[in-house]
């Protein structure tokens, strides 16, 4: 009888109950794509008169000329565009063991201050990217932290096509994701990994991992500077920079050079480079210089050449 009644109710005023249902609705809210955008007001925002050539990028290709600023409805970003970022932050540069010792000579021969890491390219094939972060060391986990760019150098031997480490482009952007999901809360870009947007991919990988590799991850957050906090979208800066190897698995190879260019009787051994005056040297002008000596760029993320090609046919 009750249900009776209540039909009758809403056959009696259906208008009214139809109303009635749809102010009760939730309207879920659709969620925002952040695009990373370079401040109109940012000290690298005019190039008019930077003397520095255009770097040659991993995708040198002139699909239209980059602007000062991403539009946001733009699901992607040229490289230009990050490298244009560069003139803002001081490097730090780091060689990926073992591969990246072969950049080690060309670097002394810039007197730039060497640092080392280990992404290891057979972690990444499998997939295993808790590994991958609790092989990150301090050195580089504070200079990221402290804002500066760390420039990741690697040699690979696999991809004939496009030349690029595993490392770099699979190993690097997740560090990438990992911090700035740890540390900002969110990430600056979309995650790609050839042509494929992986969010959620790397999403699953970060929250599964233990609370012992979070912790490691948190601790260095109390060292971000308050001015990298201020900024409308914080994140690290991470640009890999690469090379082709001809000297895979040749462990002597690697172990002779290292011992030869970074051993302590030629730890202190001076050239005359870019940096001879002990000057503060930014990434855009590291990067101009190793570009002049043959090696590629790879920003990654929505500036990935396979994503970019997509999203523009769409």
């Amino acid at each position: 009888a009750p249900m009776r009644a209540c039909a009758a109710a809403v056959a009696a005023r259906p208008r009214t109950y139809a109303r009635r249902g749809r102010t009760q609705r939730v309207v879920k809210p659709t969620r925002r794509i952040v695009i990373p955008r370079v401040a109109d007001d940012s000290p690298v925002g005019n190039t008019e008169n930077n003397e520095n050539p255009t770097p040659k990028f991993e995708y040198n290709r002139n699909h239209e000329a980059p602007s000062s600023s991403s539009s946001p409805s733009r699901s992607y970003r040229f490289p230009e565009e990050y490298a244009a970022d560069g003139n803002g932050y001081v490097a730090k540069h780091f060689v990926n063991l073992k591969n990246g010792i072969e950049a080690v000579p060309e670097l002394r021969g810039l007197d730039l201050e060497v640092n080392f890491l280990r992404v290891q390219s057979t972690l990444c094939e499998v997939g295993d990217m808790e590994k991958v972060i609790l092989e990150l060391d301090a050195s580089f986990l504070l200079a990221a932290a402290l804002g500066y760019s760390c420039l990741v150098y690697d040699y690979g031997s696999r991809d004939k096509k496009r030349g690029t480490p595993r490392a770099i482009w699979y190993g690097l952007e997740f560090i990438r994701y990992a911090l700035n999901k740890t540390w900002f809360g969110k990430s600056d870009r979309l995650p790609i990994l050839r042509g494929k947007q992986v969010e959620s991919l790397f999403s699953g990988k970060l929250s599964s991992m233990s609370k012992s590799t979070k912790k490691k991850l948190k601790y260095y957050r109390k060292f971000l500077p308050p001015e990298v906090l201020a900024l409308d979208n914080p994140a690290v800066r991470l640009v890999g920079v690469f090379k082709v190897t001809k000297h895979d698995d040749d462990e002597k190879f690697y172990a002779d050079l290292v011992r030869e260019q970074c051993a302590p009787e030629t730890a202190n051994k001076k050239t005359n480079p870019i940096n001879a005056n002990q000057t503060v040297i930014t990434e855009r002008k590291c990067v101009d210089a190793l570009t002049a000596l043959g090696f590629k760029v790879y920003y990654g993320g929505d500036a990935d050449e396979e994503w970019i090609d997509q999203v523009r046919e769409r």
